[in-house]
């Protein structure tokens, strides 16, 4: 699409990016920088001194420019060092290998590996925990071999970013209000789905966080326990031991649990051992990999799951995707696309659906963004993530579809005629509406859905 982007530019305001105070000053400035600054003051310093330094540098300034990831990865004679912000990857550091520094070692060290690399292929994943900024920081680490040696990715856990409470999320009012009313029934399985990195384990945290009292058990089941909840009991899967998740499943209900979060379905087993759970006086809340709400339920049909089952035991389910927030030092004033560009634009989606995103685009008094950028989001024209959501509810005409063994396409279009379904794009359109994020970036996320 050609629409939606820079060229509907109209008014600019600068801004200016602020390291923050806790930071060493010699972290101030980009990775690249201090890179330099630190070979400059190297004198006779070890190179495993220098390898410490270089490593908690690296993880400063992953802290310093929120980055859910850090790529570190051998570019022929090269070191490249790429962050993940936003979920976009962006190069940070490009420069010559200095065989006296040993970072991939160091990091190895810190991971819990041995320091070199095994000789034959082996799954290697570690964990570790540093202070950085004041604050306890988690880092996952995951190492694979390349043609050009080692690469390393570390997974930055920090619970700072974490938004845990379910007002951080993202929701409008009205989805807030009928979420936190859905997660307070006595029993029922809830589902959130979403590809990888769309925010599910956050979401499954805030919810677990928002119902926890004294009063009642929560008990999860997890691969891996990304963060420790305080009240919770929280249990992490171990094929080698054998604690499979239907194993896990069978022993939790032997532990008096009220509530069960289940980190993903994934078989036959395990979801059936969940939606009877749910039938039986639990509340479960679990994630499931599908495309959007509605096709859970073709993806249970799959796993061989009776209609019935689902019918009666499905509270209902959350779709969810990241979306970029415009930078707010430089956004500028957007307008509307034409009303030909979106009839293009909606001509193969269902004619009912794309009457409502017509609508929705087109509705007077909407105050649309787009990206500049500036040296706060470092030229990329957005800054954070909200979430954009889809949320499907089991109400009696989704039932007998599902009873019916429906399509999905059927389901949808129940959904969003009965229940006022919003889809992930009508929720994408309403953020862009008010300025949080831009069309452009509403479509990126949502392309393969429309």
């Amino acid at each position: 699409m050609v629409f939606w982007g820079k060229q509907e530019q109209e008014s600019s305001q600068g801004g200016q990016a602020q390291a923050p105070q806790a930071l060493p000053p010699h972290y101030i400035g980009t990775l690249e920088d201090a890179y330099q600054e630190l070979f400059k003051a190297k004198g006779r310093a070890p190179g495993i001194d220098l390898a410490i330094k270089l490593s908690d540098m690296i993880l400063e300034h992953a802290v310093k420019e929120r980055a859910s990831d850090v790529h570190i990865e051998s570019q022929g004679s090269n070191v490249r060092v790429r962050f993940r912000v936003d979920g976009i990857l962006q190069d940070m550091l490009n420069s010559p290998k200095n065989a006296d520094i040993p970072l991939t070692q160091r990091i190895r060290v810190l991971a819990g590996f041995d320091p070199e690399p095994p000789a034959s292929f082996r799954n290697e994943e570690g964990r570790f925990q540093k202070i950085i900024a004041n604050r306890a920081i988690q880092v996952r680490v995951s190492s694979f071999p390349t043609v050009n040696g080692e690469k390393l990715v570390l997974r930055v856990l920090d619970r700072q970013q974490l938004g845990i409470d379910l007002e951080q999320l993202g929701m409008d009012q009205e989805a807030l209000t009928t979420t936190k009313k859905l997660i307070r029934n006595p029993y029922g399985i809830f589902f959130i789905t979403g590809s990888t990195g769309s925010g599910k384990t956050t979401s499954l945290y805030a919810m677990l966080k928002n119902i926890s009292t004294p009063m009642i058990n929560i008990i999860t089941l997890e691969d891996p326990v990304e963060y420790r909840l305080e009240g919770i009991n929280q249990a992490q899967i171990s094929a080698k031991t054998g604690f499979t998740w239907a194993e896990g499943l069978r022993t939790i209900l032997r532990q008096d649990p009220d509530v069960i979060m289940v980190g993903e379905i994934r078989d036959y087993e395990s979801a059936e051992i969940s939606l009877r759970s749910a039938l039986t006086g639990h509340l479960l809340f679990t994630t499931i990999h599908t495309i959007n709400a509605p096709s859970i339920i073709e993806r249970l049909f799959e796993m061989g799951i009776p209609p019935f089952l689902i019918a009666s035991s499905m509270l209902g389910a959350i779709s969810q995707r990241l979306v970029r927030k415009v930078c707010p030092q430089c956004a500028q004033k957007a307008a509307a696309p034409s009303e030909a560009v979106v009839s293009e634009f909606i001509k193969n989606m269902d004619p009912q659906e794309g009457a409502l995103i017509k609508e929705l685009i087109l509705k007077p008094g909407a105050e649309y963004k787009v990206e500049k950028g500036c040296s706060a989001c470092r030229n990329t024209g957005y800054l954070g993530r909200t979430g954009i959501f889809e949320m499907m509810l089991m109400n009696e005409e989704v039932r007998k579809q599902v009873l019916d063994h429906s399509p999905t396409d059927l389901i949808r279009r129940t959904a969003i005629q009965t229940s006022k379904m919003r889809t992930l794009l009508m929720d994408g359109i309403l953020k862009a509406r008010t300025g949080v994020t831009t069309l452009a970036e509403v479509i990126r996320v949502t392309a393969t859905m429309v």
